[in-house]
Order: C-alpha cells, then structure tokens, then sequence
C-alpha cells in the first residue's frame, strides 16, 4: 500500500490548520514543560522561517480555555498529548500579530490604537461567558485600548481569571520604521514616553 505524503504547510502559521489538515508538523510540544518553569515574560529569537509564529500559535491552542475540549484531538499525537501540564486549557489567550499595523508614520499610533481596539473587542467577545454581556458592552464602548485593557485587567483580578498574552511579529513594524525613517525616528517610538513602549508599559500593568 502507498504511504500517504503529509503536506509541507509552507508559509502557514496556523497549528489547528496544519493539525485539522493532517499537514506535516515538527513536534516541538516537549519544550513546554520546560517553558512554564521559565520567568512570565518570554522573549523568542530566532531566525526567519525558524517557525516562530506557528509555535505560538500552538501555545495559543494550547494554554486557551475555550479550545480546552480540543485537548485530544490537537495534541492527541503529539508528546504533550500523553504528557500534559495542569496549565492545559487554563488562560483566557490574547494573541497579537504585529505585523497586520501598517500606515504612514504619522498616523502609526492611531492604528496602533485601531487595531488593538479591535483585538481586544474580539477577546472580551471570545469570552463573554466570563465577563458578562454588561461588561462586554462597556469594554466595547470604549475608544482608547488602554481603557478597554484597564477595565479587563480589573474584572480579570477580581474574579482571578488567569490572562495569557502572545505577541507575534512584535518587530515587524520598527524595523521598518529603523530602515525607512531611520534610527531618530525609531528612537522617538520605542524609547522614553514614545507610543510603542506605552502598550508594553500598558500590557505589564
């Protein structure tokens, strides 16, 4: 009988797509034992095409609360399958992708502002059932990330949901600005009181 050839998932970087598609995936689940005895915040280096994104795409999957159900079907044949963490399926997940803000200098920092609106519209959405249609509504109805991020930081603590943040292509965007606008502009942004080191300030609380 002819042995069925997985596909290469070139390009993708999304682990339930690749999983739900029976796509080749280069198991790297064992690591995460070993990353939840590491400090809170975790910084990822790696070269282009290393595959960074899809790795955090299957944290994603992994640790989000609302796909805990999914547990076996996902990871069933992977090594996190037969040995999972108790942090399973524990975290209300906000994922990131840098990449998607683009925009003149100028008005960088309005669709900074625009895009992690919409990003954390979609997560209090993704979990109404924890923060309550009233909630909800108020996160929605504000117009500044900041204070939708403040308001669910304070309902997180009091009903101690445990939040989980994943950011992808978290340079994509400076780097641009560094080779275009050059290092003074790139300074202004991400030093000091410059916009991009706000949100890291805003997102540490």
């Amino acid at each position: 009988m002819e042995q069925q050839v997985k596909r290469v998932p070139y390009g993708v970087s999304d682990f339930v797509s690749v999983i739900e598609q029976n796509q080749y995936y280069v198991d790297k689940t064992m690591f995460l034992p070993d990353l939840e005895k590491q400090p809170d915040n975790l910084f990822f280096i790696r070269p282009r095409r290393f595959g960074k994104s899809i790795f955090l795409s299957m944290l994603y999957s992994y640790y989000d609360c609302n796909q805990k159900n999914k547990f076996e079907t996902l990871f069933g044949d992977l090594w996190i399958g037969k040995h999972p963490t108790s942090l399973q399926g524990t975290y209300q997940v906000l994922f990131l992708d840098f990449s998607q803000i683009t925009g003149k200098i100028d008005i960088l920092e309005e669709r900074f502002n625009a895009y992690l609106c919409i990003k954390l519209d979609s997560f209090v959405e993704q979990y109404a059932a924890y923060y309550g249609s009233e909630k909800v509504v108020e996160i929605k109805s504000k117009t500044e990330y900041a204070d939708k991020l403040q308001i669910i930081f304070e309902v997180a603590k009091a009903k101690q949901f445990q939040l989980y943040l994943i950011i992808d292509e978290y340079d994509n965007f400076t780097n641009v600005i560094l080779n275009e606008h050059g290092e003074k502009v790139y300074h202004a942004i991400t030093h000091a009181d410059g916009f991009y080191r706000d949100v890291f300030k805003k997102f540490k609380g």
